[in-house]
């Protein structure tokens, strides 16, 4: 599954991508919606479902 989040005006779009697994803990990894070659493979940051806190918590 993909979503594109929102974004302040200039900046590039990045998706988030969850993958479920049946042997271990769910991951969601945030990426840009359409990278260059460079950040293909720089410039992501992924996290399994275990380590995500709501958004409402940290404001």
């Amino acid at each position: 599954m993909s979503s594109t989040a929102g974004r302040s005006q200039g900046e590039p779009p990045i998706t988030a991508t969850v993958v479920t697994y049946e042997d271990q803990e769910d991951e969601c990894t945030l990426h840009p919606a359409n990278p260059d070659e460079h950040e293909r493979t720089t410039a992501w940051i992924s996290a399994k479902s275990d380590s995500y806190v709501p958004l409402s918590s940290c404001r």
